[in-house]
């Protein structure tokens, strides 16, 4: 009857181990050993026999099992973006963009993106697709789709590429669109691409590997402030001249009213002679 038991607790550990690896890939043997110790003990209304057996058989019978079974795993598993612990990381090219997060003026007429490789092999050549998706912007209207694939040659540590911004002359609201990477290849001289070859990858794609793309609207009349806030003079001076700048658009001709007024020190000829008048800003002008 005992044999009976050992056998049927022995399935039963299996089938827990199994169910606990799949939830928990990145767990080593021990660590799942002991969470399938907690799980029987807590949730399952088994006799004393099957705890004594369970614990007396686990490492040779179950564990040497779930052993092969987690090697047999390993030699299928084929993900991309899966680093093992054994492979230390230095060895690992990691994929991403530097910076993630870009500014441009809707008629900059195309932007740039920069992909860069860290760490690894640096001979190895890598390629990475990429391609737009919409934001708030869309494709056609505010930005042209692109999609492609950059190549980092051998010895290249970051390569750029662009995307055309479309211009119009319709105002709108700061849009965004995003860049996402995908598909990482790694070749070794005169081989064909190929994915991450066993047991370990090559290289990864990290975060951030999805960028964003804002894109600034210019088409009205702009906002108008002072160069500075605070201005310090020498009472001596004779006249000072004031900056004003026209930002975050440039269309048309806008004509900025302005006058003097009294703070701490009083008008009329006393300490300033007061004035006022008009800026005139011609289209596209900007000071």
């Amino acid at each position: 009857m005992e044999g009976k038991e050992v056998d049927e607790s022995r399935k039963e550990m299996i089938r827990i181990l199994k169910d606990l690896k799949q939830k928990h890939p990145e767990k080593d043997l021990d660590q799942l050993v002991e969470m399938a110790n907690y799980y029987a003990l807590s949730h399952q209304q088994k006799s004393r026999a099957f705890y004594r057996i369970q614990a007396t058989r686990m490492m040779t019978g179950a564990g040497n099992i779930l052993k092969k079974h987690v090697a047999e795993q390993a030699k299928r598993s084929t993900s991309l973006h899966e680093v093992r612990p054994e492979e230390p990381e230095e060895f690992i090219s990691k994929i991403y963009f530097d910076p993630c997060s870009y500014q441009c003026l809707e008629n900059c007429g195309a932007v740039l993106l920069t992909v860069v490789r860290k760490g690894g092999d640096v001979s190895k050549t890598i390629y990475v697709d990429y391609k737009t998706e919409d934001g708030s912007a869309n494709a056609g209207a505010d930005y042209e789709f692109t999609e492609g694939t950059v190549v980092l040659k051998s010895g290249e540590t970051q390569k750029e590429f662009s995307i055309g911004i479309i211009d119009d002359d319709i105002f709108e609201e700061d849009e965004h669109f995003f860049v996402r990477l995908s598909n990482l290849r790694v070749i070794d001289a005169e081989e064909p691409p190929e994915i991450n070859k066993l047991p370990y990858p090559k290289a990864i794609l990290i975060s951030p590997c999805v960028a964003t793309v804002t894109i600034l609207d210019d088409d009205h009349a702009g906002i108008f402030t002072f160069e500075c806030d605070v201005i310090h003079i020498s009472e001596s001076i004779g006249v000072i001249e004031v900056k004003v700048l026209r930002t975050s658009g440039a269309r048309g001709t806008v004509i900025v009213p302005f006058r003097t007024v009294e703070g701490t020190a009083k008008g009329g000829g006393e300490d300033f002679e007061d004035s006022y008048g008009e800026l005139e800003f011609k289209n596209d002008e900007t000071v």
